[in-house]
């Protein structure tokens, strides 16, 4: 029979499509496994998988299936290099390509970590909150729809954290302070050291935090904070075999191989020992071995160590300004234009305050400096000021600027611990978020809520009558407003209220939303009328605080009328204190101080005469408690927003114009 011609390349295909696919069957029965299903074990402090041999198994196979590495893999096991038996156990550290000794910075792991819990306090606003922790105003919204309308006192704020954030370091953990925490416990929950939670927080101290504080935390800071050092370490060289022999105990294979009972049992978890069994021998070794370990400050370990650590955080006691009887206090002075009347009387004030502590047991160093920005040489100038303050070194810096405070000064304030004195501008709101920033005129948000409370616990029986065109943006007005009944509130036009009906025996608060001194007049008068027309009626007048500019020009208006007016601050000249200054200011100058609102020369008096004794009292610490000051225009009482931000002063004035002739100044916080 003849034979049929064979398709050579047919073939051909057929077999080489055969021999992939027993390749690919081949190369899947030895394709790489997970050792993450395998049991575990812990010997010297390491963590190995467990593999039982099988019938047929290799140590090459093995390391193949696992992804292990084969030299590593047989180092370990060596007795199996030349005999493998069925139930031989093989053993290989879990963490070998990825090993951290515990020496090393350990990591917090991200977690969902808790809400922020803000109590709203007085002055606090939604853009105050953002700002404090680090968010948008939008965020607050979302997670507090209510504070769209209005933020109550001791109403509590919630916004979430972002954990991956505060991981990776783009975000500070806040963390609310629990009985029993200290600062050592914190740092190392945290994995962050004390010096950096007390940079974080400036405003705390070892002994001033308290439960229920609120802290920021750069967590795992300290993973930056490392060092390389020679350290003794004890790692298993190997494992070896040793087959069980009849009558073997724990305690004889102890003895025959030299190794603890505790490390044989712990390397052999889960066997039996009988006769023919497989049993772990580990061979530990002790080298010396160069690690990268966490850099820990040893200071932390005493209080007088902590102590330190804050003094270096606060720039205390590092140059020669030690303040006892043969140290000095350094103040500086920073002006924007010489020329004006502001900066020329401000300086003059300053130096009048200079002048009378010059009996202090303590040195005065005192400099005035020039900030003459202009756009062609802000950068040159702001170098020269900045290594002219270096130079100087100073305790405190003072600047009296009105709008645009410096941005550069801020920072090197918070830069060098150096705190600086926002005498003047009352917008800016640096202070929130720079711990170096003192803002000394009463923030708005805090003086209308001080004004408010005020009016509802001094006047809040008078009926409230709002005279003029409505202002929405007078914050004293809705403050005012806010605490009251609306049925105890009316309405009146300016050109009306000459003619309106007030009842016998009825009490009124009337208002003003006037701001120009014409309006203002007109209003006073009307308000005149109204009590002749009702001399049974109680009446009583509130005004803005610009009113303050026409208590001269409108005195005698302002006591027939029985005005109140809210007001930072306010230079009584017709007083004891006051008459005082203008003698001494005229003696030394020649001429009375300009008059302003505020009188600048007295600000400059009140200030300098206020800090340098704090600065002398407290060493400088301004988390430590400072004594009271005699302002004469502005009384001082700081507090600090959080342990992070800087300080503000809640004090302000309410004056009254009394129908007896004389002006009361009604401190608001004491």
């Amino acid at each position: 029979m003849k034979n049929s011609p064979v398709n050579f390349e047919s073939q051909m295909k057929r077999y080489i499509i055969s021999v992939s696919a027993a390749l690919c069957v081949f190369s899947s029965a030895f394709a790489v496994g997970s050792a993450s299903n395998l049991p575990k074990v812990k010997i010297a402090g390491r963590e190995y998988y467990i593999y039982e041999m099988k019938k047929g198994d290799s140590l090459y196979g093995i390391s193949n299936r696992f992804g292990w590495n084969i030299d590593r893999l047989t180092d370990i096991n060596p007795t199996l290099r030349t005999k493998i038996e069925k139930g031989s156990k093989v053993y290989y550290p879990v963490d070998e390509d990825n090993q951290v000794s515990e020496s090393q910075p350990s990591y917090i792991a991200a977690e969902e970590y808790p809400v922020i819990r803000h109590v709203v306090k007085k002055g606090d606003t939604v853009y105050s909150i953002a700002k404090m922790y680090g968010v948008t105003i939008d965020e607050v919204y979302k997670y507090n729809p209510s504070s769209k309308l209005r933020l109550m006192r001791g109403e509590v704020i919630t916004i979430p954290q972002a954990s991956d954030e505060i991981n990776d370091g783009s975000r500070y953990l806040y963390y609310t302070v629990k009985d029993g925490d200290t600062l050592s416990g914190i740092a190392f929950s945290y994995n962050t050291s004390i010096e950096q939670l007390l940079r974080d927080n400036k405003g705390i101290s070892e002994n001033n935090f308290a439960s229920g504080d609120i802290l920021r935390i750069s967590v795992n800071s300290n993973k930056d904070n490392t060092v390389v050092k020679e350290v003794e370490e004890s790692t298993v060289a190997r494992i070896d075999t040793y087959k069980a022999e009849k009558n073997d105990t724990w305690e004889t294979v102890s003895e025959k191989t030299g190794v603890d009972i505790e490390e044989l049992l712990e390397a052999n978890s889960g066997t039996q020992l009988k006769k023919n069994a497989q049993i772990a021998i580990p061979v530990v070794e002790t080298t010396t071995v160069e690690k990268t370990m966490e850099s820990f400050d040893d200071r932390a370990n005493t209080i007088e160590g902590r102590r330190d650590i804050y003094n270096e955080v606060h720039n205390l006691g590092l140059n020669d300004s030690i303040y006892d009887d043969s140290g000095y206090v350094s103040l500086a002075l920073l002006i924007e234009d010489p020329m004006s009347k502001r900066d020329n009387e401000f300086v003059r004030g300053a130096l009048l305050a200079v002048d009378n502590l010059k009996k202090s047991p303590y040195e005065i160093r005192f400099k005035v400096m020039v900030d003459s920005h202009t756009a062609a040489d802000s950068i040159s100038v702001t170098e020269s000021l900045q290594s002219s303050l270096s130079d100087f070194h100073p305790d405190i810096v003072v600047a009296t600027h009105e709008r645009n405070f410096p941005m550069w000064l801020a920072n090197y304030g918070e830069e060098n611990g150096v705190e600086i004195v926002n005498a003047f501008d009352v917008k800016n709101e640096m202070y929130l978020e720079n711990p170096s920033i003192i803002h000394l005129m009463t923030p708005s948000s805090y003086f209308s809520d001080e004004v408010g409370e005020w009016a509802s616990s001094s006047l809040g029986s008078y009926r409230l009558v709002m005279v003029g065109k409505e202002d929405k943006d007078d914050m004293f007005a809705e403050s005012i407003k806010g605490r009251r009944d609306a049925s105890a509130i009316s309405r009146c036009k300016l050109d009306d209220l000459a003619e309106m009906n007030l009842d016998d025996g009825g009490r009124y608060l009337f208002y003003g939303f006037p701001t120009n001194k014409d309006e203002v007049q007109t209003m006073l008068s009307a308000i005149s009328d109204l009590k002749e027309n009702n001399p049974f009626a109680e009446i009583k007048v509130m005004g803005r605080p610009n009113w303050v500019t026409f208590g001269e020009s409108l005195k005698e208006e302002f006591h027939k009328a029985d005005v109140y007016f809210p007001s930072r601050f306010f230079f009584d000249h017709t007083e004891g204190m006051g008459k005082d200054f203008i003698s001494t200011y005229s003696s030394a100058f020649g001429h009375s101080p300009i008059r302003s609102f505020p009188t600048y020369a007295v600000a400059g008096y009140d200030i300098t005469n206020y800090f340098i004794p704090v600065i002398a009292s407290n060493d400088g610490d301004f988390n430590s408690t400072a004594p009271s000051g005699k302002e004469i225009q502005t009384p001082i009482n700081l507090e600090r927003v959080g342990n992070w931000g800087g300080f503000f002063n809640p004090s302000a004035y309410i004056i009254r114009f009394t129908p007896y002739g004389d002006i009361e100044k009604i401190l608001l916080r004491k």
